[in-house]
């Protein structure tokens, strides 16, 4: 019997039943399938924000980076620390209040209050459906990584049992079932770092001697790795300081405006809840971006010729951990892998079924059909990320255009996101110039390495930078915003931290 099938049948089985008791604490509203109700503890918000955070690129992607080019790339953790904080201090009290106060359900509502245009809220979630549904493809990947390495089970059947499995939890419970599933994955994950961490320290000599092991590690021939003392210095000839620098404003923008992260401050029961959770949530973020590096450091020390960077993290749990306990840790990357993919999914339904259709096709649609409409965008997003899955075999931009999402948001969001809360100024053509400019040239450069200017080491710079001017020059240039408008974002309740909820 392989005990690796076992326990992802009885992890996958619970994800279902958690996720079907859900089902039966809800009521067919928009708010309770959409944002649980707003009633969410502080442990949840916790869970659901740190779990729809952690994904596939957390366990396989950031540790075979570290893994490979040292300890430089903690510029990442620095970066993700960090947009936790400024999440805490400038927008989760006011994001939290916009959808007490006026029923915000999704990022393109703040953008559709605050720059009161149909072009504005239909481009956004026309971009967030179109990533999310090739995120999850490429999250399902990342499902297939895994299980390819303890199953004969075929590519398409991975892809389809994680697809089906994150389907049918979504569709049945809502936002109430990803947000009791994604708590119960981040117990998942928090419990394989801290059986793996300590069997690496443990078997590597402690500390110290893992450390000295890896400043000495070879670097493979014909690869760009760093070795000996560079891979423990704060960059190197590969993460120069510029690129670094690129990084941490990759992950702390991204951070600070990915749809399914910042809209976990909906779900809080109250605005102290929703800054409470990002602070008890940056423990285990904490732990187990550090714990990734010992697994990094020992899996080069381990196999420092490993074919692959994306396996160092369950090769390393493969080669020292009983096969029971190596399966555990496994299962840390499955519940990364499809509490990101809930998430996502639960987003894009939204997209669908409340910004798209009843916001600008059908106003007067009730809560019965727009939660029919979210739910037939769950099954149709569902199948279409498996179809890309499957085309992508050969794909090979398909993780990469996933990977770059962080920089399109950050550059083409991020202006008209703090704008919306800090400057009364900004304006409708502001925000539509600065997402088109910002979203535009940042996959542009991706796309066409050539329009990158020569000293940016990365596409999030020049996108970031030019989005927020062009933001900057066109409110200035144009009309104010209605009194209306200003009043809504500036007034009382989003401004005034001393008021009293009126409902509460």
């Amino acid at each position: 019997m392989n005990i690796f099938i076992v326990v992802l049948f009885c992890f996958m089985s619970a994800m279902l039943i958690v996720g079907f008791i859900s089902a039966k604490k809800k009521e067919e509203t928009l708010s309770d399938y959409f944002v649980a109700g707003r009633q969410m503890n502080i442990w949840i918000v916790a869970g659901t924000y740190g779990a729809s955070f952690m994904s596939a690129g957390t366990f396989l992607g950031t540790i075979g980076y570290n893994f490979a080019y040292g300890w430089a790339a903690l510029w990442q953790v620095i970066g993700t620390i960090t947009a936790l904080f400024l999440l805490a201090i400038l927008l989760a009290k006011k994001f939290w209040r916009f959808g007490y106060y006026y029923d915000g359900y999704t990022m393109p509502d703040v953008i559709a209050h605050r720059y009161p245009s149909k072009w504005a809220r239909g481009i956004y979630a026309i971009i967030i459906l179109t990533i999310y549904v090739v995120g999850m493809a490429a999250m399902y990947m990342g499902f297939y990584t895994i299980l390819s390495l303890v199953s004969g089970f075929p590519y398409l059947v991975c892809v389809i049992i994680g697809a089906v499995v994150v389907a049918i939890y979504t569709y049945s419970g809502g936002a109430r079932a990803v947000a009791w599933t994604d708590t119960m994955c981040m117990f998942v994950m928090l419990a394989a770092m801290l059986i793996l961490v300590p069997a690496c320290l443990h078997y590597s000599g402690g500390f110290e001697a893992l450390v000295t092991a890896y400043g000495q590690s070879p670097i493979p021939e014909g690869t760009t790795w760093q070795g000996g003392a560079a891979l423990l210095s704060k960059t190197n000839s590969y993460l120069i300081f510029p690129m670094s620098l690129a990084w941490f404003m990759v992950w702390t923008t991204g951070n600070m405006s990915q749809p399914h992260q910042v809209t976990r401050m909906y779900l809080a029961k109250n605005e102290k809840t929703a800054i409470g959770a990002l602070a008890l949530v940056m423990i285990p973020f904490t732990f187990i971006y550090i714990g990734g590096v010992v697994i990094a450091n020992y899996a080069r020390v381990l196999n420092p010729y490993l074919p692959r960077i994306d396996s160092a993290f369950p090769s390393v749990a493969l080669s020292i951990l009983p096969p029971l306990l190596a399966a555990i840790v496994l299962m840390g990357v499955i519940a990364a892998i499809i509490s990101t993919c809930s998430t996502m999914l639960i987003i894009a339904s939204q997209c669908t079924s409340y910004d798209i259709y009843k916001k600008l096709i059908n106003p007067e649609a009730t809560d019965k059909e727009v939660l029919k409409i979210s739910r037939a965008t769950i099954i149709i997003c569902s199948i279409l990320s498996i179809v890309i899955a499957y085309f992508a075999q050969t794909i090979t931009g398909l993780i990469f255009l996933w990977s770059s999402a962080f920089a399109m948001m950050g550059a083409g969001v991020l202006p008209s996101l703090i704008g919306a809360f800090y400057w009364k100024r900004a304006n409708v053509p502001a925000n539509l110039s600065s997402m088109i400019v910002g979203f535009g040239y940042t996959a542009a450069m991706y796309l066409f390495p050539a329009l990158r200017p020569a000293w940016a080491q990365h596409p999030i710079l020049p996108g970031l930078i030019l989005s927020t001017v062009v933001f900057i020059i066109v409110a200035l240039l144009t009309k104010k915003p209605d009194k209306e408008v200003i009043d809504k974002f500036f007034g009382d309740n989003l401004k005034d931290p001393g008021k009293k909820l009126k409902k509460a």
